[in-house]
């Protein structure tokens, strides 16, 4: 999901339903293309996009752990770029 820099919102319940349906490790990926193509308003190009490959989380998490994990990894990261 797209959000402006800095913003955090619960992530989506179907994101730890796929997780347990395919019973594998998840790969997250933290961008923070936040500042060059924002939701509301019109694209910088002359900003950098900057890509974190996360530590893999792996499987056997309950639907929620996974969502929690995942979300703290992730915006931990983001904290990180921004």
């Amino acid at each position: 999901t797209r959000v402006l820099p800095g913003e955090r919102v619960s992530f989506k319940k179907g994101v730890g339903r796929i997780y347990n349906e395919l019973g594998i490790k998840c790969q997250p990926v933290a961008i923070n293309s936040g500042y060059v193509w924002p939701k509301i308003g019109s694209k910088i190009s002359s900003q950098t996009i900057t890509i974190s490959i996360l530590k893999p989380i792996k499987t056997g998490y309950s639907k929620e752990d996974f969502l929690k994990t995942l979300q703290k990894d992730l915006y931990s990261e983001l904290d990180l770029l921004n």
